[in-house]
């Protein structure tokens, strides 16, 4: 999903009541899923929980890079590898690779308690332990807290552009009035219409959403810019 995103509230209107607050929040749920979706599920950082094993890995023709470690992402545990073997060049007792890209640390936890912040540093995607000892081993046999495992909490993606924020609120805005019965600028299924002895035609509102827009100029121009093939997710290499 996509996590936490900024939602600039200035242009919606005053929600008095507890009934109008959950409108609210359940149109600007529906917003962001929107745009994150059509942005083609790029951007969003969302906590995550990764397990590392720092040793390298070892096998009859000798040792490579860091090995496969579990990652609590989504709901789920996955294992992941920094994927590099042989050219990760930062590597060593002290370095874990986390699977990236890295936001921030949360928290670093051993054996149930957590870590000061002055015990390590982030580089990039690489967590390194600058307070002395080495990062321990970990025992993937027992649940994280007990004793011989370790975690790392971090937030885990792309950040959302500066000022989206704004077209999130903007969208918001558009679904409360549509909820309402108000004045919407969402594109309706009416293909032509006359008023006051003038015909309109109009644009297939299906057609809009088949190319990955909404039919909001200034949301549009976002995702043209962000999205321009209409993906439907980051690409990802295998």
């Amino acid at each position: 999903m996509s996590c936490t995103w900024p939602i600039d509230r200035s242009c919606l209107p005053e929600a008095a009541t507890p009934e109008e607050r959950v409108k609210q929040r359940l149109a600007e749920d529906l917003a962001v899923s929107v745009l994150w979706a059509l942005s083609g599920r790029q951007f969003g950082q969302c906590p995550v929980i990764a397990r590392p094993c720092p040793q390298a890995c070892s096998t009859t023709s000798g040792t490579y890079g860091p090995g496969w470690f579990p990652v609590f992402d989504d709901g789920q545990w996955r294992n992941i590898t920094c994927n590099c073997p042989g050219s990760c060049t930062a590597s060593g007792p002290r370095v874990v690779h986390l699977p990236g890209p890295v936001g921030e640390i949360l928290s670093v936890t051993v054996a149930g308690v957590t870590l000061d912040e002055a015990a390590y540093r982030l580089e990039g995607d690489r967590l390194y332990r600058v307070d002395g000892p080495d990062w321990p081993n970990q025992d993937l046999s027992a649940p994280s807290g007990s004793d011989g495992t370790w975690s790392v909490t971090y937030t885990r993606g792309v950040p959302v552009p500066a000022g989206v924020g704004v077209l999130v609120g903007l969208l918001t805005k558009e679904f409360l009035a549509a909820c309402s019965g108000g004045k919407c600028r969402l594109p309706r299924r009416v293909q032509s219409m006359t008023r006051n002895n003038v015909s309109y035609q109009m644009v297939d509102p299906q057609d809009i959403y088949a190319s990955g827009k909404t039919g909001l100029s200034e949301i549009d121009l976002w995702l043209a810019a962000v999205n321009p093939t209409a993906l439907q997710q980051r690409p990802t290499v295998r």
